[in-house]
């Protein structure tokens, strides 16, 4: 029989404020039986099963115990504690709990040279990256994919009730829409079902609609609070961004990679330029986010043409993408360019890794403030990989060849204030302001007034679109201005193009909706994001969350919308492209839903 826990033993998690005291912490339970048994059980609760008594807790077991303690009233509950014993903590530092969910094997429209295709997969994914895998083992059942991710996100310690979804697979919108619909209500109700007794869950046999099911979950324990998918930019038109509403989209995620047309050319990615900057300007139009992959290194450029590329991002009236993942080209075993290289069809070299350095630094360099980077590799396992970077720590040595230059990355992700403890009050607003072809972007942050670990960092932001007279308000918008100009510059459409455009365009008539009519002398608030430890809904904030941030951006917001903006702009309402799941905050600050928007009438 185990001696009876004493006083002075109750509170193990006492003053556990780094890794080395939960190191201490790991070896104490295994010198003392009694502890040695209560992490057993915990074990048992987990895995439904026991390991030897021998094997050292892992962090989600002691977290799992931390929280039977809290309960019993025998520890006192500590967000520090918490915090140093989750496992990956950026995974929540952002604000949201990200979960990535695979599409079935599906026909892809794109032919492009670099993009693997791999049996069983959808193109481009290959079956040992970790979403991939993920998806395989639960045969892209989207029910199946969010659960397993939910369980590892909740043991690990993260709080899932604002959860960004990201739909990834192919070319989202080649899927058929019953696909699209089906999959996209799948997730739904595995967020809804989330923490629900059995009798209390919806059965994968309901007859509940979308539109119900999104109900649902605005007050579910996992609340989708952005929903993304991935495309092409020639693939964008008015009529798909409404289903894409629909759907609940608030994200879409453009297929770039280059904006040489000759590049694009070579690499057979069948669509230009043009296409991109006006797939854009129609995503900003209905207030979409909006992420750029991008692709150096590929077969016919070069580096001097990668940099030029970054820079040309932000120059002038096109582009300016809100978010950016960066794939350096590399040569993977499946993909055209494999067979090209291999049998020495082409002569392809891939930058070496400190050329390659050198290059993502100095594109980097040209990223502003309002744009989030949010990769610069590709998580693709090394045997894969023929060609090309093989360092997952990429990104780490751009960061040290910055410093090292003395050069300070100021995107949003560089900035973010993460699990540092700040003051809001040292915290004021900056305005940053740009033009687009159609309209006036401004980006509304929080910045720290002094630097934080040698930067001015950032705790929360907002996009506002202002649409110009030349644009929706004339009741024109821009796919209907340039269809000319699109046409003219697609110089390679397409295989799938054609047929995909005509069904959608029927599907639309025989799906009417309101959303221009409703959009109509309306500005746009495309995000609102406020930084740090995520916090559960609720919960006062130590941070950032919960701490009025969010509630100043949009009042400001209203404020430039109504007429306080360098432009003389002023508009009757203002639309917020909300996901479902944060409905209820803007409803609270006087807005209601319309026509899939948050939309609030404005006195001016």
């Amino acid at each position: 029989m185990t001696p009876p826990i004493t006083s002075q033993d109750k509170d193990i998690f006492k003053s556990i404020t780094t890794e080395v005291d939960v190191s201490k912490l790991k070896r104490r339970i295994m010198r003392d039986p009694y502890w040695t048994g209560r992490i057993m059980e915990v074990r048992r609760k987990i895995n439904n099963k026991v390991d030897k008594a021998d094997t050292m807790p892992n962090n989600p077991e002691l977290l799992a115990l931390y929280h039977e303690l809290v309960s019993e009233g025998i520890t006192e509950k500590s967000i520090k504690t918490e915090h140093i014993l989750k496992r990956l903590k950026v995974r929540s530092n952002s604000g949201v709990a990200v979960v990535s969910l695979l599409t079935k094997p599906y026909t892809c429209p794109g032919r492009c040279i670099y993009c693997p295709t791999e049996k069983n997969m959808p193109k481009s994914y290959l079956s040992r990256e970790p979403a991939a895998a993920r998806a395989l083992i639960n045969k892209f059942d989207p029910y199946k994919q969010i659960w397993m991710r939910l369980k590892a996100l909740t043991m690990n310690g993260h709080p899932i009730d604002k959860i960004e979804m990201i739909l990834i697979g192919g070319t989202w919108n080649y899927y058929k829409k019953e696909y699209q619909e089906w999959f996209v209500k799948e997730s739904f109700r595995a967020c809804n079902n989330w923490g629900l007794s059995n009798e209390k869950q919806t059965p994968a046999d309901h007859t509940l609609s979308l539109e119900e099911l999104q109900h649902m979950n605005e007050t579910a324990t996992a609340r989708i609070i952005g929903l993304s998918i991935e495309t092409r930019p020639d693939y964008i038109t008015p009529s798909e961004l409404k289903w894409l509403r629909h759907l609940g989209v608030t994200k879409v995620e453009l297929g770039v990679q280059h904006l040489d047309n000759g590049v694009l050319d070579f690499n057979r990615r069948e669509m230009t330029r043009e296409s991109v900057a006006l797939g854009t300007e129609l995503l900003r139009e209905y207030g979409f986010k909006i992420v750029y992959h991008m692709m150096p290194n590929l077969p016919m450029s070069n580096p001097e043409m990668d940099v030029e590329m970054f820079k040309e991002l932000y120059n002038g009236l096109d582009f300016h993408p809100d978010m950016m993942k960066i794939y350096p080209c590399m040569v993977l075993r499946g993909s055209l360019l494999y067979k090209l290289v291999t049998q020495s069809k082409i002569d392809y070299k891939a930058y070496d890794d400190e050329l390659l350095t050198r290059v993502l630094a100095d594109c980097e360099s040209y990223v502003p403030e309002y744009t989030r980077l949010i990769r610069v590799i590709r998580d693709i396992p090394a045997d894969y990989i023929i060609v090309g970077s093989k360092k997952s720590n990429l990104r780490e040595m751009v960061d040290a060849y910055q410093a090292k230059r003395g050069v300070k990355q100021v995107d949003i992700r560089a900035r973010e204030i993460r699990d540092t403890e700040v003051d809001p009050n040292d915290f004021e607003l900056k305005e940053t302001l740009y033009e687009t072809r159609t309209g006036k972007e401004y980006f509304l942050q929080f910045v720290s007034r002094k630097e934080i670990n040698g930067k001015h960092l950032v705790a929360g932001f907002l996009r506002l679109r202002l649409p110009s007279k030349e644009g929706r308000d004339s009741g024109r918008h821009v796919a209907e201005i340039d269809e000319d100009e699109r046409e003219q510059n697609i110089t390679r459409k397409n295989w799938g193009l054609d047929k995909w455009r005509a069904e959608s365009e029927a599907f639309a008539a025989t799906h009417p909706n309101r959303i221009d009519e409703m959009l109509d002398g309306t500005a746009l608030v495309r995000e609102l994001h406020v930084y740090g430890q995520l916090r559960p809904i609720g919960e006062e904030g130590i941070q950032s969350q919960h701490t009025g941030m969010g509630k100043k951006l949009l009042a400001r917001a209203e404020e430039i919308a109504k007429g306080d903006n360098v432009y003389g702009f002023s508009f009757n309402k203002l639309a917020i492209i909300s996901g479902v799941g944060v409905r209820d905050y803007y409803r609270r600050r006087g807005y209601e839903l319309r026509e899939t928007y948050m939309v609030k009438d404005l006195v001016i």
